[in-house]
């Protein structure tokens, strides 16, 4: 039970390094390590503790997850996650350790941080074409959202890293939202869209901090 229930990892990682304050294991799947970075970054703000560590972790170790996602069709035929490009057919598998450090920061110190979460959102599609179809509004709402939340406007954003992983529906709908978000006629800008999920694969639960580190 100690040893395979997933909800001991965080209190086995506090235990080790002798870390206090909040301490919980995420599972929304894909989005897991982006919605506990999301929890960390509240509690830091709420001064509940003075730091905090967001880490995922995925190992492709049991071939029930491989039959089941290829019964659903979600995998790659090449095994290669090909976002954005017109041969995308699915995702392929990869497997990440990767964790995020984050603490609170004020005046000059900010100048010694190595990168500033400003702010962060976290939604749920709600009804939509199938239970694991995106849905265009709800990822519109998600990005004003996070937006509102880091006090930016549209004109301040020049990067995405994107969720795409080689889904052509999926991808079509997350360009979309943004094109709505950001793509106002009145806005003369370049937006740069990003995507590690070419060069390493589709992480799974750590995915959305692999993104960030990227």
């Amino acid at each position: 039970m100690m040893g395979t229930d997933s909800g001991v990892g965080a209190g086995r990682l506090s235990y080790l390094l002798g870390l206090k304050g909040p301490c919980f294991s995420v599972n929304t799947a894909c989005s897991s390590s982006i919605v506990a970075l999301d929890a960390a970054k509240q509690n830091v703000a709420q001064q509940k503790c003075p730091g905090a560590v967001t880490a995922g972790l995925n190992t492709l170790l049991h071939p029930a997850s491989w039959v089941g996602f290829c019964v659903m069709r979600l995998i790659a035929r090449d095994g290669k996650s090909k976002p954005f490009d017109s041969s995308a057919d699915g995702y392929g598998r990869s497997e990440t350790c990767a964790s995020i450090v984050m603490q609170q920061t004020s005046g000059d110190n900010d100048l010694h941080a190595l990168a500033l979460l400003k702010g962060t959102a976290v939604n749920q599609d709600g009804r939509s074409a199938s239970f694991i179809a995106p849905n265009g509004p709800a990822q519109q709402r998600l990005l004003q959202a996070a937006q509102a939340d880091a006090s930016l406007s549209s004109t301040d954003i020049n990067h995405v890293e994107c969720f795409a992983n080689g889904s052509p529906m999926g991808d079509a709908i997350e360009v979309g939202a943004l094109q709505a978000t950001f793509g106002q006629k009145d806005q003369v800008k370049t937006l740069f869209l990003g995507n590690h999920k070419s060069n390493m694969g589709h992480s799974e639960a750590p995915s959305g901090v692999v993104g960030i580190i990227k």
